[in-house]
């Protein structure tokens, strides 16, 4: 079996190979679009005719594009996060939209920890302290223990550091590895480092929350904007404050930082590997397929 027409809406981050097997199963050829669509009209006029569209996070899909594409049954979100797309919107619809889980975490949690080095060694631009650093016994504090969030802890048991979280629920299997659970302002007051592995647009930090953070470092990836940006412009301007954002998903703030001192964006996509290229693509496939078969898998709506 296949779709008719398979339309990817931006650069869902694919390999060749991946694409190379998705075009075998539409009829027609594969369309891809390699910018984020920013409207609803670009989108309705990207999908055309199509029966299934793959979609990144970046390039919403709202109640206009899925009632002006009539032909839609399917959309693949190449990535974890749907706050882009109308679920309720697509249920009624009868469109299926299932997402890709783990495939880019072991990028990030390497991507923390090799920004954390390069501070506390002295490798780039800033130095975290007057001298070489390690990051072994001093504290890290992870908001949000998810998946990213116990690689990040695993990954700082590894190098002997002790570890606060603070999450929604507790998680005893890691409160038995040696995490404390502890209260946030607890979290921002005792930790060394301080990384927020959250979900999009959850406000987590308030101005009041940056009068704990004295001399902290803090890390951010999460996808949208988990502080105001005029509360971390006041923070950074405090001794010895750091702040280490992943270009990509802290794009409000780098318009905003980019040249202010101690603020540090990597200029790279932290979770973008050539392995987590390929996980997406094979589940992408796997995704596709389960769809054609009548039996969808990671359906969200």
């Amino acid at each position: 079996m296949k779709f008719k027409q398979i339309v990817a809406l931006d650069d869902v981050n694919i390999s060749e190979d991946a694409v190379r097997q998705i075009s075998m199963i539409s009829e027609s050829e594969f369309i891809r679009f390699n910018s984020d669509s920013t409207t609803s009209a670009e989108s309705v006029k990207r999908i055309g005719d199509a029966d299934c569209v793959l979609v990144s996070w970046r390039s919403p899909i709202d109640r206009e594009v899925l009632t002006k594409c009539p032909n839609l049954r399917f959309i693949c979100l190449c990535g974890t996060n749907s706050d882009s797309i109308d679920l309720d919107e697509a249920k009624k619809q009868d469109i299926v939209v299932s997402n890709i889980m783990d495939y880019g975490d072991e990028g990030v949690g390497e991507w923390v920890f090799s920004q954390l080095l390069i501070l506390a060694r002295g490798l780039g631009k800033y130095q975290w302290k007057s001298s070489h650093a390690e990051l072994a016994n001093k504290t890290m504090g992870i908001i949000g223990l998810g998946a990213i969030g116990k690689l990040v802890a695993d990954i700082a048991l590894g190098f002997h550091m002790n570890v606060l979280y603070n999450s929604k629920t507790r998680k005893p299997e890691y409160e038995a590895k040696g995490l404390k659970y502890v209260g946030k302002k607890e979290l921002l007051t005792n930790s060394d480092f301080i990384t927020l592995q959250t979900p999009k647009n959850l406000k987590i930090l308030t101005k009041e929350d940056f009068s704990f953070m004295n001399g902290k470092v803090l890390v951010n990836n999460t996808l949208g904007k988990p502080f105001e940006i005029e509360d971390i412009k006041e923070w950074i301007k405090g001794e010895n404050n750091f702040v280490i954002m992943d270009t990509c998903v802290s794009q409000d703030y780098h318009k905003e930082l980019s040249n202010t001192k101690r603020v540090i964006f990597s200029d790279f996509i932290a979770g973008r590997t050539e392995e987590s290229v390929v996980r997406l693509g094979d589940k992408t496939i796997k995704n596709l397929k389960a769809f054609l078969t009548n039996k969808p898998i990671n359906q969200v709506n």
